[in-house]
């Protein structure tokens, strides 16, 4: 099949609905120690490697505990709140916290987004897109504020696609606070991103299910 016919069956496919599915890459053989030594305390290791970037990271034993530590996170500011995180949302206005709508998100000071999946390996948060995470609620506001449950965080990016049964419509990987250089090397942070990223660590629950329906 030549490569005009594989680029338009990838077209007819996608405008009838029927979605590729994602390949099924294993991992190297050889890999298996390091795996196996980032699977030995990913949460951890993902708290650490977490820090060195710039996040900072709020570790809660209690998950009675998230409403006040994420209105503090915020500070009195101007805020949005994911629909997916509906719950918190409520909670958060009713201590007087200034919310705004999704079609004001351009002047909430900080963005309040769940997180699907942690990878411990690079401290990266998986932000799966659909109706109710939208992705500009994690990358406009210069604040990001994450919520990410325990049982999470994956050791690699190959623990990740394990458990994606397809490509989403879109896949956000963000790895600490947005950083920026010209071509002197002066960096610059919060440029296209977050200045400032909050990890907010919730225990597990031992649910465990796949990206497209985490919450």
């Amino acid at each position: 099949m030549s490569s005009r016919e594989e680029i338009l069956r990838a077209v007819r496919s996608a405008r009838s609905g029927d979605a590729p599915g994602l390949p099924s890459p294993e991992a190297p053989t050889e890999a298996a120690d390091y795996r196996g030594h980032l699977g030995a305390d990913p949460v951890g290791l993902f708290v650490r490697r977490a820090e060195e970037l710039g996040v900072r990271v709020h570790r809660l034993e209690d998950p009675g505990q998230l409403v006040v530590t994420v209105a503090g996170l915020c500070g009195g500011r101007r805020t949005y709140v994911e629909p997916a995180l509906r719950d918190l949302g409520i909670s958060l206005r009713e201590l007087g916290l200034p919310l705004v709508a999704w079609d004001r998100l351009a002047e909430a000071e900080v963005g309040v987004t769940g997180a699907d999946y942690g990878i411990a390996e690079s401290a990266t948060l998986v932000l799966v897109a659909r109706p109710d995470r939208p992705r500009s609620a994690s990358l406009l506001p210069p604040v990001h504020v994450a919520v990410l449950r325990e049982d999470r965080v994956l050791g690699d990016l190959f623990g990740l696609v394990e458990r994606l049964d397809r490509l989403p419509s879109a896949l956000v990987l963000a790895s600490g606070p947005s950083r920026s250089a010209d071509i002197e090397m002066s960096l610059a942070v919060g440029v296209h991103g977050p200045g400032t990223v909050h990890v907010v660590l919730l225990p597990p629950d031992g649910q465990e299910g796949r990206a497209g329906s985490a919450k």
